[in-house]
């Protein structure tokens, strides 16, 4: 079992960086690369969501308490931004990578914090 959890981190996480970072840089750079990069980081979500999924599956049965309440916003954010993405890809572009970034960023923290909110 502990190599699925190793696997599913890995994807996870580097789907996720990846995902992101070209997020970040694309609405810090002005939408450049925005239709280039569309499909890659669709791509990414699927895997970083599904991993998501797999993890918190494993890792957090029982009732929910403080640490699944972050990591459950952070995913809500993550799915949110996806949709956004998506959603304003032909009418505006940059503006779907700068909702998205900022709802990534939430995701981001809420993932890094999960752990010590009590």
């Amino acid at each position: 079992m502990l190599w699925v959890i190793t696997i599913l981190i890995a994807l996870h996480i580097l789907a996720g960086v990846f995902w992101a970072g070209s997020t970040f840089a694309i609405a810090r750079s002005g939408g450049a690369g925005a239709d280039a990069l569309f499909g890659p980081q669709m791509g990414a979500a699927t895997v970083t969501v599904l991993a998501g999924i797999g993890l918190f599956a494993i890792l957090h049965r029982g009732p929910p308490g403080p640490m699944e309440h972050t990591l459950g916003l952070g995913a809500l954010c993550a799915v949110v931004a996806a949709g956004v993405q998506g959603a304003m890809r032909k009418k505006n572009p940059l503006k779907g990578q700068r909702i998205a970034a900022a709802l990534l960023f939430v995701t981001v923290l809420c993932m890094a914090i999960a752990r010590y909110v009590h």
